[in-house]
């Protein structure tokens, strides 16, 4: 990634493989770390398992 820590378009995957299709120089939505040129797969969000109570009361 780029030395401040904010990933920027030239950070992606799709540019460094010339896959990108996009004339902006912003991060967009389809944004991919680019690591040793393989795809990285997107963070998933940690899943909470919610308390059995509320779904009891449901």
């Amino acid at each position: 990634m780029s030395k401040a820590g904010k990933p920027t378009c030239e950070d992606c995957y799709f540019r460094k493989a010339g896959l990108c299709a996009l004339s902006v120089n912003a991060v967009c939505p389809t944004f991919r770390v680019a690591q040793r040129g393989a795809l990285a797969p997107p963070r998933q969000p940690p899943l909470v398992a919610r308390p059995l109570a509320a779904t009891a009361a449901a």
